[in-house]
């Protein structure tokens, strides 16, 4: 019976050594860069400003925007919204090839703007001045500086002299902050992408899944067996390893660490595999074309009569919506740069807040319709859809950042579109550019919640101090299990 009982634990020993040399590898990786993250996260640049240049518009003295579009012979856009440039307002109309800009008061076109306005809000958002400004590049797909996470596309990248080589990434359209990037972050986020997301099989997205998958489940069942072995040689151990060797420390550190193993590594794999589902659904583009007769002097006669912090106008076709945000609503009328958000959540500060409810219309050729929340998701459902349209159950406004609709989402505010689609689908909606700003179903809030707080442990109740002291101690944990497995069986093979 002893001599099965041996055999038994020798075959356990085995399979965890020759697991395990795999999996250290995994281990080290996702151990070291998920300590970085942390440190990462506090190298953000953190931005001089929270909101966007604010400016009241009187649109009962502007230039009328229907006859100006008639004047300039635009027949068709992509959307239209204000923006302030050198202490003027401008109408800023986004065509299919580029944007025009217009003055509010005079209607005369000015040239270059696109650009000045990237370096403007750079510059305001930054602290910096047009003497620091190294290039400016327009940024029309995601890039190693500017990941995917972002969301916002097209941006402009303003790079400046000096501070580890400052870029700021600002989205035009709506005058806001899309991210901060210098030397030290982007090297740091370089080494997070090599380890954790294992950038280096990105050339092949399918090898990339799999070579992760593998070594995940190594790592699962490398702690398994080193549980399993804990405990049948719980009586032979104490007496057959010397206390405090290299040994005693894997056997007496790892079974606590595997605990911590074991969650990281399932979350993580179904972070993995969650993902990819995600990225192979289809993408619902929302960047329509509208008719310029379908703004007619009717409409904006009957809509641009005081004063606004914001005005935009997009569609499709002879369809058009409408979001004016008016300037009684004050300084709190326009969404925080995306960055500041970021920054202010992970410390706990007060996130501004976007208005609760900007004023919506729908307008047609003979129309001019108010629109309430449900109204609005019910009509871009309608000019969405190319299917049968899903009933919508609820329609209420988000704010702020938080629960299943995270800062990693960007955009404010936003609806937030309940639906009786299979697995109660939701769909977060911005009014301001029409864009579908997150579609979530139950799984995809499963997955939300899991990795939120079980893999990277994001409690809200814990300072950021503490969850960032927590959060480097189990990484290096991790890797040091790892190691000492690794050298271990090194050592027994030498």
């Amino acid at each position: 019976m002893a001599i099965k009982s041996s055999s038994l634990k020798n075959r356990w020993l085995f399979w965890h050594q020759w697991i395990g040399v795999i999996a250290c590898i995994g281990m080290m990786l996702w151990g070291l860069s998920g300590a970085s993250h942390p440190i990462m996260s506090r190298l953000q640049p953190a931005p001089k400003q929270f909101m966007p240049p604010l400016a009241a518009v009187d649109l009962s003295s502007a230039v009328s925007l229907p006859a100006l579009l008639q004047q300039q012979a635009i027949t068709q856009f992509q959307h239209i919204s204000l923006v302030h440039l050198d202490s003027q307002a401008y109408y800023r109309i986004a065509l299919p090839t580029a944007a025009r800009y217009f003055s509010v008061k005079t209607g005369v076109e000015r040239t270059g703007a696109e650009q000045a306005l990237a370096v403007s809000l750079a510059n305001y958002y930054t602290g910096r001045n047009a003497a620091a400004v190294a290039a400016v590049t327009p940024v029309t797909r995601f890039e190693p500086d500017y990941h995917p996470v972002n969301r916002l596309l097209p941006v402009w990248r303003v790079t400046y002299r000096g501070d580890h080589s400052l870029r700021a990434y600002v989205d035009t359209e709506q005058s806001r902050l899309a991210t901060l990037v210098d030397d030290r972050r982007a090297f740091l986020t370089k080494v997070f992408q090599f380890g954790h997301n294992w950038s280096f099989l990105q050339s092949c997205s399918t090898l990339q899944l799999a070579i992760a998958t593998f070594v995940l489940v190594l790592i699962i069942a490398s702690a398994i067996t080193g549980v399993i072995l804990y405990i049948r040689q719980r009586k032979t151990a104490p007496y057959r390893l010397k206390r405090w060797g290299v040994q005693w420390w894997h056997r007496e550190f790892g079974v606590w660490v595997s605990l911590l193993i074991l969650l990281l590594a399932s979350t993580g794999l179904f972070h993995l595999w969650m993902s990819d589902i995600q990225q192979r659904r289809p993408i619902l583009h929302t960047a329509l074309m509208s008719d310029s007769a379908a703004l007619t002097t009717a409409a904006w006669s009957q809509l641009a009569t005081g004063q606004v912090l914001k005005l935009d106008i997009y569609g499709g076709g002879a369809t058009l919506f409408w979001q004016i945000i008016p300037a009684s609503v004050g300084a709190q009328g326009l969404p925080a740069a995306q960055v500041a958000a970021q920054h202010q959540h992970d410390h706990h500060a007060a996130i501004p807040h976007a208005p609760t409810a900007p004023v919506l219309w729908l307008t047609g050729l003979h129309t001019v319709t108010a629109l309430t929340p449900e109204a609005y998701a019910s009509a871009w459902l309608t000019l969405m859809a190319k299917k049968t349209q899903p009933a919508i159950e609820s329609v209420q406004w988000v704010t702020s950042f938080a629960n299943e609709y995270g800062f990693i989402f960007k955009r404010l505010p936003v609806l937030k579109v309940q639906t009786t689609q299979a697995q109660h689908a939701r769909f977060y909606l911005e009014p301001a550019t029409g864009a579908l700003a997150a579609s979530i179903d139950d799984s995809d809030g499963l997955e939300g919640f899991i990795f939120a707080y079980l893999h990277k442990w994001s409690f809200q109740f814990v300072s950021k101090d503490v969850r960032d002291l927590m959060a480097v101690l189990a990484a290096l944990a991790v890797s040091l299990t790892g190691a000492l497995g690794a050298y271990l069986f090194a050592k027994k093979r030498s």
